[in-house]
């Protein structure tokens, strides 16, 4: 099923997330490859999950920016793109034959005109910038949208934040954002899982 914007879903670990949401018209699909996080999957189990669902591409999600690391992951997982924080990245993107997305949790105390700087430096190396926050005031947050809004005229930017059914006509209509990303979950039990709050959102996006 097609979508009028880019999805990503973030943090997939299991059978029921990856085929629902590549059903609904998932474009990037994240999984934790990194040992550190505490939903990681093996290579096995990815290969298992990635061999029942088609159309999407693959991002190795990691919290590392360690090149001997992240070089042992690509021999192991067979991706499309991998997912880096923002910490050290430049000295870590530049030998890597990847595409990155790179993700910057902000707190809202940034100026759009440092933002703007940071991801012009970067961008030459960079497919997607994905935007998450840490800021619950929502002043704050609205003003925050409002900088990515004006930021995404420039750089090819995922929003992670600030995403409900109704605002979403807003970003898909009046914006330049490039696409949302949306975070999976765990399993109730192995084959069920409660995709009511996916499903309100990804509804929205079908394409007419």
């Amino acid at each position: 099923m097609a979508s009028k914007i880019l999805i990503k879903i973030s943090e997939v670990n299991n059978l029921s997330d990856a085929r629902y949401c590549a059903g609904m018209g998932a474009t990037l699909m994240g999984f934790p490859v990194d040992k550190a996080h505490p939903h990681y999957i093996s290579p096995n189990k990815f290969k298992e999950i990635t061999a029942w669902i088609s159309g999407v591409k693959f991002v190795g999600e990691l919290a590392t920016n360690n090149l001997q690391i992240i070089e042992n992951i690509l021999k192991n997982y067979t991706l499309d793109y991998i997912q880096l924080n923002d910490q050290g990245v430049l000295d870590t993107v530049l030998p890597l034959n990847v595409p990155v997305i790179l993700r910057l949790v902000l707190r809202g105390a940034e100026s759009v005109e440092a933002l703007h700087e940071f991801m012009d430096k970067y961008s030459p190396h960079i497919s997607y910038f994905l935007i998450e926050t840490t800021q619950v005031n929502e002043q704050v947050v609205t003003q925050l949208q409002q900088n990515i809004i004006q930021l995404a005229t420039y750089f090819p930017i995922i929003q992670a934040f600030n995403l409900f059914s109704d605002n979403l006509p807003l970003l898909l209509e009046k914006t330049k954002i490039r696409g949302i990303a949306l975070q999976g979950g765990e399993e109730i039990k192995p084959g069920y899982k409660d995709f009511s709050g996916l499903a309100d959102i990804l509804e929205v996006l079908e394409m007419d």
